[in-house]
């Protein structure tokens, strides 16, 4: 089941992206309405009154409006990390010690275990230590948390279908996230995005993950993985699809899979996997033609008289 959150988080950067691309009018049904005010909790009731049938004026009373009522919820305290982030000196051994020393080593960090519930291990990455494409997501939702499994759930199935019609194989991929821990929002049922001082601490955990299995190519999936990368202010749909640099290392900056599931568009599943084909080519894996076709929008043809 899609985070309302996520829902919101993906509308917003689709009107973004088509704003950018110069669409300046937005149909909206009725349908979509409703289903954006249940998103956001919006709960409105209201009576309707029956048409009065009388020849002369009958007085109508106002029908009276159920009250909303707004659930009090106590606020959490979001405390900001102020212990340095960590120093991880990878030992000499294999990927596989190498990845077991820094799994330990996170899991018995002080600060990262104020973040976690008791019995919550510290979520890193998961996939081959000899993968050519390095992912990283985003913060952890409840889903990847609980699953102890980044890019878990619809986000990941999808991201999976998209690796495979690229002809990516399992092996060959490696998926993590900016930091290790769901990050804790101002109410108990809220969501938000990783501060600054957050993605600082978690940043020589990551980039020690990306050491050790020394990808060919990095994907930067999501605007809050973009902006925590690169630094920069401009927002993901103006830079997806250009390349980067991370630790030596070519970033293709890219849509979250959540994205497309909130957008399932053709135009939009066409933009992400430019984005994949220009990867794929990278790490030197052969495109067919039908491949080269995906999602592209087949011209009408006009019928002669």
């Amino acid at each position: 089941m899609i985070d309302p959150s996520e829902a919101i988080d993906a509308l917003l950067e689709e009107l973004r992206r088509q704003k950018a691309a110069g669409v300046r009018r937005v149909s909206v049904s009725d349908e979509s309405l409703a289903q954006l005010k249940s998103l956001t909790g919006e709960v409105r009731s209201a009576a309707v009154a029956a048409p009065v049938k009388s020849a002369a004026p009958v007085a109508v009373a106002r029908p009276a409006m159920a009250p909303v009522v707004t659930p009090k919820v106590s606020a959490v305290a979001v405390e900001k990390i102020s212990t340095p982030p960590p120093v991880w000196n990878l030992p000499a051994g294999s990927k596989k010690e190498k990845m077991l020393w820094l799994e330990n080593q996170v899991g018995q960090c002080a600060e990262t275990r104020r973040h976690l519930p008791e019995q919550v291990k510290p979520l890193l990455g998961r996939g081959s230590l000899d993968a050519k494409i390095f992912i990283i997501g985003e913060a952890p939702n409840a889903e990847e948390m609980e699953q102890g499994r980044a890019f878990a759930g619809d986000a990941g199935d999808l991201l999976n279908k998209i690796l495979a019609a690229g002809g990516i194989k399992e092996e060959d991929v490696y998926f993590s996230n900016l930091i290790t821990w769901k990050p804790k929002a101002p109410t108990p049922f809220g969501k938000r995005p990783p501060r600054a001082d957050e993605v600082e601490f978690g940043r020589p955990t990551l980039m020690a993950q990306v050491e050790i299995v020394k990808p060919q190519v990095v994907i930067a999936a999501g605007a809050q993985a973009f902006a925590a990368l690169t630094g920069s202010a401009e927002t993901i749909t103006h830079k997806r699809g250009q390349w980067y640099e991370l630790a030596g290392l070519p970033m293709m900056p890219t849509f979250h899979p959540s994205y497309l599931l909130n957008n399932p568009s053709l135009s939009s599943k066409r933009t992400v996997w430019e984005d994949y084909l220009q990867v794929i080519e990278k790490i030197g894996l052969p495109i067919s033609v039908k491949q080269r076709a995906y999602f592209l929008v087949e011209p009408r043809t006009v019928a002669s008289d």
